[in-house]
């Protein structure tokens, strides 16, 4: 696999794209499992774990003196065998031909079996011998435990200089991904000893996240008791669950779930039907009325509707009003007031006489529209004769 830096890091294998012009086999994020392997590094040169590197170091180097015994034996034992196979070919009676030929065949196989475990004894003494942790480095290693955290991204580190101080510790990462959102991270150190654990990327869709129809159906019965869409993407958080690509459920992508399932939130469903119990909705009132929403919720703002003819129903606050013949006759009388003051604003005011009171101005005025409109209906009649 190699790394890809569009966009952001990603390890992308491209072997199959290579050699049979298929598309990428695998890819896995670069950020989330990078993070996951600097953290082990910052782990493993705390002061708590320097105590478990020394334990350590010390098993490999008393594991090193028992191999290198192990072979010094298996030397030993096996030029004692081929000492006792040629004295005992050197005392055969020549006339035997077919016991000297066997005795023969033994000590050249006990002369072999000496040459390699020579040569693996060899081999072991030329293998690198085990780190040890110094007094020197381990105070290094003590207070560079202390600062590389804050140093670790600032401006002070360049690239290079991190995969070095990586490198010092770690010797291979080995990844395995085990769902599409679950990536198995083995981390082998310098000393022989591993660890490992498991990293949670980013997605592309929030069904390809473990636990999915789990998260939909505590998502549904949530929504069936009246959360709404932040109050459901808390509570799945605080249970553990998470977005796509966030390590927390966004209120967008409750959103999602519920509109990918045609669940309409109980808020909602209020401004869709016109009645609920028996009472008017909004939504149904103003369509009953002929009139907009506006104009119900402005009657219930300037106190024309009011208890116990409204009442707010909870955990959102949707107006029902109540149906009765009586006050529908009363809010079908408003509706014509209120038309027929805006017919009357809409003409051009006539400002009373000094004296003159209000009521007479309006009266002459609705005389004065009444007379304009007449007269605007004559000639249109009397143009269409012309044209006629």
């Amino acid at each position: 696999m190699h790394v890809d830096y569009r966009r952001h890091p990603r390890y992308v294998c491209t072997g199959m794209r290579r050699s049979f012009a298929d598309p990428r086999c695998a890819h896995l994020d670069g950020p989330s499992i990078e993070a996951f392997v600097v953290q082990a590094f910052f782990d493993a040169i705390a002061p708590a774990q320097l105590e478990t590197l020394d334990e350590v170091l010390a098993q490999r180097q008393r594991e090193r003196q028992r191999l290198e015994i192990y072979h010094q034996q298996q030397v030993s034992q096996a030029r004692f065998a081929a000492t006792l196979a040629r004295r005992r070919y050197e005392h055969v009676d020549p006339e035997y031909r077919l016991a000297a030929a066997e005795l023969e065949r033994e000590w050249d196989d006990r002369l072999r079996a000496l040459r390699q475990a020579e040569e693996a004894a060899e081999r072991f003494a030329h293998e690198p011998d085990e780190p040890t942790l110094t007094p020197e480095l381990r105070h290094q290693l003590l207070n560079l435990s202390q600062c590389l955290p804050d140093l670790w991204l600032s401006p002070q580190l360049s690239h290079s200089q991190r995969k070095a101080l990586l490198r010092s510790l770690i010797a291979r990462v080995m990844v395995k991904r085990t769902a599409a959102d679950r990536v198995e991270v083995k981390i082998i150190w310098a000393s022989g000893h591993f660890s490992g654990g498991v990293v949670i990327p980013p997605v592309g869709s929030q069904r390809h996240v473990t636990g999915y129809d789990t998260m939909v159906e505590r998502t549904r019965q949530l929504w069936a008791e009246g959360y709404s869409d932040l109050q459901i993407a808390d509570v799945l958080s605080r249970e553990g669950f998470r977005s796509a690509q966030c390590k927390l459920v966004l209120a967008k992508t409750v959103m999602k779930i519920r509109h990918r399932h045609h669940w309409v939130s109980p808020y909602h469903q209020h401004r869709l039907v016109d009645k609920i119990d028996e009472k008017w909705t909004i939504r149904g009132l103003a369509r009953e009325l002929g009139v907009e929403w506006g104009w119900v919720y402005n009657r219930i703002r300037n106190g024309f509707l009011s208890e116990p003819d409204v009442r707010r129903l909870p955990p959102h606050g949707n107006y029902l009003i109540r149906d009765g013949a009586e006050l529908l006759t009363r809010l079908r009388v408003e509706v014509k007031r209120s038309r027929r003051v805006r017919r009357i604003a809409s003409t051009p005011s006539i400002p009373p006489n000094p004296g003159e009171s209000l009521e007479h101005a309006v009266e002459v005025e609705s005389s004065v529209a009444s007379r304009a409109m007449t007269s605007r209906t004559n000639r249109i009649a009397k143009d269409a004769k012309a044209d006629a």
